[in-house]
């Protein structure tokens, strides 16, 4: 049986090479997106109710820009999300490959 698993395992040794790249890609991109992201949605808050105590725009217009800096903060953890699922088929790769 372990002669069987050993071309599937050297196989697998460059994809699972290849899956922490793009890991690692991953996540330096979504800790850079995700700053930026921070910033446009605390900039979002601010201006929604900003304009909206000050009465440059209505109610429904606040909404529509709180909602829009909401799914602004909510992106990076998505993105985080991914990277988990990415990171879980690494770990799965690298335990096929050691055992």
């Amino acid at each position: 049986m372990t002669l069987l698993k050993i071309p599937f395992k050297i196989i697998a040794l460059p994809i699972a090479l290849a899956v922490t790249v793009v890991q690692w890609f991953g996540i330096f991109l979504t800790s850079f997106a995700g700053a930026i992201f921070y910033i446009f949605s605390g900039l979002c808050f601010l201006i929604a109710v900003l304009g909206y105590l000050m009465g440059i725009c209505t109610g429904t217009e606040s909404v529509r820009t709180l909602v829009i800096g909401f799914v602004a903060f909510v992106l990076p953890f998505v993105a985080g999300w991914a990277i988990a699922v990415v990171a879980a088929l690494k770990e799965s790769l690298w335990d096929f490959i050691k055992s």
